[in-house]
């Protein structure tokens, strides 16, 4: 590979540290510090002051406090070079993935470094200690006493110039010494939450949905859609199969040989029952699905919508699917996100998830999560696991406290799509007619994407990525990878059943799901054997390479032009707007990897 690229850096690459966090804040030093000789080491969870937090004294010793202690996976080098063997085609491991079984022997950390850890724990009054993630993550609930006399820290509480409050470490986590070769961060000192995720819904009523739609569907019996000179685009709300039509899987398999997984939170009962609704509304087979509970369970229904969103769109784009596993969880912080990607990966149930859920990514760099779910994805990665993600609603800004459709906040990109061995989805506006059969489809401009400043570039896209810089200390990894439709708005949006009631909903919360539909069906035809998906699209990306000046297309994407996401353009080639570009399913099941 060649690696002498120009850094280009757009609008939206302007520093976010500065605007989001600070770094190192100054910490009041524990009391732990100050009564005791104990050595300390430092680990990847660093001091954090959200900015437009206000510090408004500690807080309460007896305050629950639940973490994912991360632990430092083993020969970590000897696993970076047997990844890359796996994906290489003609290496004698090509695509021979590991079974967890096989990973945990080669590379998880020993039984001895865990009972260290979980002594330690104990001993700090730490109770429920839990083994997770193939002994990567150790869950645990104590409170804040403990926490701080454990990781010599101190925890303030803060709030927001909304009212919101939150609790986070003022200074960063430590550990004994004896344990710095162990621990590798400390996620739960903060308890800061990501924004509830929502779908982008339409506009419009009921009522002027219906005659959208109807007048969508006179324009395209007469040829036009809505698009010819002088009229205004109509947007179509069309059910989420039809996007099988937009991104070509006919004649490809379904995805009836393959398990899949979604992240959710809260109460998701409703779900399965809109789920069946719209299974029985459109004449789609009936999926299975299972609740995986991770960690302590909420009756919240804030996100109801959304997973309405993720099971009704993935299996539709699917066609049908051999299992849905839906890993719950009970809030939506950095915690409950690493212990569930960890039971998805060292479950191995499904050969890839979805996550529509995302914010700032500084946030998890401070406090640890991006290196712990870094940490299992690359084991997901050997055991041929593939992580999808959203990229955001908010276009070159990241999602801080919500989204929006349009670019807004401060520029940024959002994690977990941000991370490294994640597949990060973002978004078009799709015009289409009225069973989904592309018109036209440019760049959203609610499409997350950008330069991340703390997440770096995986081997398989320095080539492609705009940002990357070799030698790079952090930061520099490019969002989206690919692009799916998400605009409800002004162009399709797809019609789900919410409360028993057809919704016409986008964003790239349906994006995300639509890629791991589309994946299954990859799966399902080549034996559920390809691996993950990010490192498969950018080998066929840079046999071409369009961002080096080849013009030949990519085979088995449609390069999305034009449009744009407030700091960036959807240009020819890679783009941080829609990435490679979007699916052509049937292509693809013919040039990727494995075929």
């Amino acid at each position: 590979m060649s690696h002498s690229r120009v850094v280009r850096r757009g609008v939206a690459a302007a520093s976010t540290l500065g605007v989001l966090v600070t770094l190192g804040a100054a910490a009041a030093p524990s009391a732990s510090a100050s009564t005791t000789s104990t050595s300390w080491g430092a680990t990847a969870t660093l001091a954090t002051s959200i900015q437009g937090g206000t510090l408004t004294g500690n807080a309460p010793a007896s305050a629950p406090v639940r973490l994912a202690v991360t632990l430092k996976p083993q020969n970590a080098a000897a696993e970076q070079a047997a990844l890359r063997a796996m994906y290489q085609p003609g290496s004698a491991t090509f695509h021979q993935f590991l079974t967890p079984a096989q990973w945990e022997a080669a590379y998880a950390p020993t039984a001895a470094q865990v009972s260290a850890v979980t002594s330690y724990l104990t001993g700090n009054g730490f109770t429920h200690v839990t083994v997770q993630g193939d002994r990567l993550l150790l869950s645990a609930t104590g409170t804040v006493r403990d926490a701080e006399k454990a990781f010599n820290t101190t925890i303030g509480n803060y709030v927001m110039p909304n009212g919101s409050t939150f609790r986070a470490n003022i200074g960063g986590a430590q550990v004994p010494s004896a344990l710095t070769g162990i621990v590798q961060a400390v996620v739960g000192l903060s308890n800061w939450r990501l924004p509830t995720p929502q779908p982008v819904l339409m506009t419009q009523n009921a009522a002027s949905r219906s005659a959208a739609k109807s007048a969508a569907r006179h324009a395209a019996a007469a040829g036009t859609n809505g698009t010819s000179a002088g009229n205004p685009v109509i947007p179509n709300e069309i059910p989420p199969e039809d996007f099988q039509n937009t991104y070509d899987a006919a004649g490809t398999p379904t995805g009836a040989k393959t398990a899949v997984a979604l992240f959710t939170e809260g109460q998701v009962a409703g779900a399965i029952t809109d789920l069946r609704t719209a299974e029985a509304a459109f004449s789609l087979p009936q999926v299975p699905v299972s609740i995986i509970k991770v960690g302590p369970q909420s009756t919240d229904t804030s996100g109801a919508d959304e997973w309405d969103l993720d099971t009704q769109s993935s299996s539709a784009m699917a066609t049908t699917l051999k299992h849905i596993y839906l890993y719950n969880v009970g809030a939506l912080n950095d915690t409950n996100i690493d212990t569930a990607v960890a039971a998805f990966v060292s479950g191995d149930k499904a050969v890839a998830m979805s996550a529509s859920v995302g914010g700032c990514d500084i946030g998890p760099y401070l406090d640890g999560s991006m290196i712990s779910t870094d940490n299992v994805l690359t084991e997901g990665a050997m055991q041929g696991q593939t992580f999808f993600a959203s990229s955001g609603d908010n276009g070159d800004g990241c999602a801080f406290v919500a989204a929006t459709g349009v670019p807004s906040s401060f520029p940024g990109t959002n994690w977990p799509a941000s991370g490294m061995y994640a597949t990060a989805v973002g978004g078009t506006s799709l015009i289409s007619d009225a069973t989904g059969n592309r018109v036209e489809e440019i760049g959203w401009v609610g499409s997350g994407g950008g330069d991340s400043e703390t997440e770096v570039p995986g081997f398989w896209t320095q080539d492609s990525d705009p940002f990357y810089t070799q030698g790079a200390v952090m930061g520099g990894r490019a969002v989206p990878d690919i692009a799916m439709d998400a605009d409800p708005n002004v162009a399709t949006a797809a019609e789900i059943y919410v409360n028993g009631a057809p919704t016409g909903v986008g964003g790239t919360s349906l994006s995300s799901p639509l890629a791991l539909g589309s994946w299954a069906r990859l799966q399902s035809g080549h034996r559920n054997k390809l691996g993950m998906a990010a490192i498969d699209f950018y080998a066929l990306y840079d046999q071409v390479n369009p961002s080096l000046g080849d013009t030949s297309p990519v085979p088995g994407f449609t390069d999305i032009v034009g449009g744009n996401n407030g700091g960036y353009t959807a240009t020819p080639g890679y783009d941080e707007v829609t990435g490679i570009g979007a699916l052509d399913i049937a292509a693809l099941n013919s040039v990727i990897a494995g075929s």
